[in-house]
């Protein structure tokens, strides 16, 4: 009993102890709001004198930077800068951007970029020549539908205009390979075709050459300029733009001997004729993951219950091109773009194939059912596969009905209930189409963003 009692009296000295202060902050304290690092203040302080001028902020408009206060390692020393985006509404050249250099924990003014304008439309940040400062590349809005693309070389104190020119869309890329970017500006002068021009750097910023856009456009697609490789890895520049009425097509763009080509460009018609499609929802994309850009040709299927000319499915062949214009196909597809997957369908299966939808009354359940169908024969289509778009609180057990089965393994039975939308699939009795339920798996994909946008 001793011993106990001296345990507890021992266990009540430590507490109190603890309660003292000695282990434990004051509980205000334990509620202060960390404070920012002086660094950070240090940018803050010089950002409000700029406000306390008369300045405010004028974050740009589009592009993948829109930030107001946007960090960049500009003279490639490792520590970065701080750009910041104002207008001065009273004052002639309203539109600012101030980049900060740290020094220490401190930040002072580098130099500061003007401009004209309504606002900044998009900025970039590119390596343009062998000087260690990247270069700024801005689009000023001059109006909702006039722009103007300037590139600026910056330093210490000093800000040199490189170009200034109107453009309709740019896009920056190492086209011959040397390190550098080069920009490509899409223009549309009067009275004039539409021109892709290339500007490199050697000394100066300089137009180097220029080759036509197809003819019949009528609009460059918004993000339609991307960056990608030919079949021969050869850098190329692709350019989709709207085509005649409900169409797109697309130009592509290499640079060689420093003169830059249009290089699916016939010249006999004056357009990009290998790449024009009037099903336009699926664009250019690095389908198979091979690091070159294949561009969509549609192929619209006949619907063997209905009569008109309307087309209610296409398949997609997928192509790539080479330097020289000439295209190698990649495999077909079927985009559902409605329910958010596509289907790479074997060669052999070959052009006849028919497909027909199901949609149940209330949306918990969609398909597509994949059919072989002679169009000569005149004979009803053999249903073979139908894929399954399952929702709602019964889509588990609809997922395993009949002979069914789960498309995408992370949504096999035991996690499915993770899952708000579960695809399915099911062998149906008219045809052998060749597949095995694992090789179903393997060409069914879902839809998901592109993000690739350079080399």
């Amino acid at each position: 009993m001793k011993k106990r009692g001296h345990r507890v009296l021992l266990l009540c000295a430590l507490l109190c102890l603890f309660l003292t202060g000695c282990f434990f902050r004051a509980v205000d304290e334990l509620y202060t709001v960390p404070q920012p690092p002086a660094d950070y203040n240090a940018l803050q302080a010089r950002l409000s004198e700029v406000i306390a001028a008369g300045g405010e902020y004028a974050a740009p408009l589009s592009g993948e930077l829109i930030q107001s206060v946007q960090l960049q390692d500009m003279d490639g020393d490792g520590v970065q800068e701080a750009l910041a985006f104002f207008r001065f509404p009273n004052e002639e050249l309203p539109l600012k951007i101030y980049i900060f250099r740290q020094v220490g924990e401190e930040y002072e003014l580098l130099t500061r970029v003007e401009g004209a304008g309504a606002a900044i439309n998009s900025v970039e940040y590119v390596q343009l020549d062998d000087e260690p400062f990247k270069e700024i590349v801005v689009s000023w809005q001059i109006s909702d539908i006039v722009h103007s693309l300037a590139a600026y070389s910056i330093g210490p104190g000093q800000v040199e205009e490189l170009l200034r020119t109107d453009y309709v869309s740019y896009k920056s890329a190492d086209l011959d390979g040397d390190g550098q970017q080069e920009l490509v500006v899409l223009r549309s002068p009067v009275a004039a075709p539409p021109r892709a021009e290339l500007y490199n750097f050697d000394g100066v910023l300089s137009m180097v050459g220029s080759a036509p856009l197809s003819g019949g456009i009528t609009a460059v697609a918004d993000g339609g300029i991307r960056g990608g490789y030919l079949v021969d890895r050869v850098p190329a520049l692709f350019v989709t733009s709207s085509y005649a009425e409900n169409g797109a097509i697309t130009d592509v763009f290499t640079c060689r001997d420093g003169k830059l080509r249009n290089v699916t460009l016939d010249p006999a018609t004056g357009e990009s004729g290998e790449t024009i499609r009037y099903y336009n929802q699926v664009a250019p994309s690095d389908i198979n993951g091979d690091g070159i850009l294949e561009l969509p040709q549609p192929v619209p299927l006949t619907d063997y219950r209905i009569t008109t000319a309307s087309v209610n499915f296409w398949l997609i062949h997928w192509r790539q091109f080479d330097s020289q214009g000439n295209a190698v196909p990649v495999f077909t597809t079927y985009h559902n773009e409605r329910d958010g997957w596509y289907f790479i369908l074997p060669d052999a299966w070959g052009d006849d194939v028919a497909l027909s939808r199901s949609d149940l009354p209330g949306g918990g359940e969609r398909s597509v059912t994949f059919s072989r169908w002679d169009r000569d024969s005149g004979m009803v289509p053999e249903s073979f596969l139908t894929i399954y778009k399952l929702t709602g609180t019964n889509r588990l057990s609809r997922a395993k009905a009949g002979q069914r089965f789960f498309v995408l393994p992370e949504q096999e039975p035991l996690n499915a209930d993770n899952f708000s939308i579960i695809y399915a699939a099911e062998f149906r009795d008219g045809w052998d189409c060749g597949l095995t339920e694992e090789e179903v798996r393997e060409r069914f994909k879902l839809i998901t963003t592109d993000w690739y946008n350079g080399y």
